[in-house]
């Protein structure tokens, strides 16, 4: 069995969500685990490799993995092309401002780095812009798939509608739209880190095998439930609080460097706009992004 849609990212631009959206829907199977990084870093493994994480998949219509390192890496498009030129893509954008301020926060939970503020981190990490040059990166997979075949989903929006957001992906995907699942609008990866990671661990590894065995719908329901949910809160520590907001200058000098991607990237997605603060930010400094046309 072979995949017939890759999520793409970028990272930190709510891929979770859409792997679980993915995965809760009767007729999509997704990987696991969620990321197989194949057309990026593992392709020297070969397709074989690959295909075993779909192998028992038969049973659905649609079959997905997710792995946000596909957006920014230049050999993936072609990589994924000449493997199934039929492939359906799936991209994932948010504000680049507020994306890079995110990918500094998981970096310090994963332990990647020291905890240091976002200004030291950015020093360090030129990732953190370089997976923001959104025109950049995703015109490689227009160009390559051609716009009818990626599907561009922006963060913002799926949060201020998951019910819409989890139909158009269905809709994209060619399967039942009506379907609708309590997983659409559950908060996923959470930049936090646990009081005791050791319990965190056990808790999820639990939930993985509920997931595995089909029982995600209870699952929610043992995680909304009060008592469960209060506990989870209590183990939860919001990074936010833990890493200072980056400064007035960084925000600035961010906006500087992604205004010609953003202002590219909407002629490319023939859109008016975006709703992202950094966008708006733009027009307020009186620049006049030139957009469709």
């Amino acid at each position: 069995m072979t995949p017939t849609v890759l999520g793409i990212g970028a990272q930190k631009c709510a891929s979770s969500w859409v792997h679980a959206v993915l995965g809760a829907h009767p007729q999509i199977g997704v990987s696991d685990p969620k990321e197989l990084d194949f057309f990026s870093y593992y392709f020297d493994r070969g397709y074989t490799w690959y295909e075993t994480h779909f192998r028992n998949l038969s049973q659905f219509s649609a079959r997905c993995e997710t792995s946000p390192s596909y957006f920014y890496d230049p050999r993936a498009p072609e990589r994924a092309w000449n493997y199934n030129k039929s492939l359906k893509i799936i991209a994932l954008l948010r504000d680049p401002v507020a994306r890079a301020y995110s990918n500094h926060l998981h970096e310090v939970i994963k332990g990647h780095i020291p905890r240091q503020s976002f200004e030291e981190g950015l020093l360090g990490n030129p990732a953190y812009i370089d997976q923001g040059r959104y025109h950049t990166h995703l015109k490689r997979w227009v160009d390559t798939f051609g716009s009818d075949r990626v599907q561009v989903l922006i963060a913002e929006e799926i949060a201020a509608d998951p019910v819409g957001a989890a139909s158009r992906l269905y809709d994209f995907v060619g399967v039942d739209t009506a379907v609708v699942s309590a997983v659409v609008s559950e908060a996923r990866n959470i930049s936090d880190r646990a009081r005791l990671p050791r319990l965190r661990r056990t808790l999820r590894s639990g939930g993985d095998l509920m997931r595995r065995a089909g029982l995600e719908e209870h699952l929610m329901r043992i995680k909304s439930a009060a008592p469960v949910a209060g506990f989870l809160r209590m183990n939860s520590i919001d990074m936010r609080v833990e890493i200072p907001p980056m400064t007035d200058a960084t925000q600035r000098r961010l906006t500087e460097v992604f205004e010609p991607e953003m202002t590219a990237l909407a002629r490319l997605l023939k859109r008016d706009g975006f709703p992202w603060q950094t966008w708006d930010s733009i027009a307020d400094d009186g620049v006049q992004p030139s957009l469709v046309g």
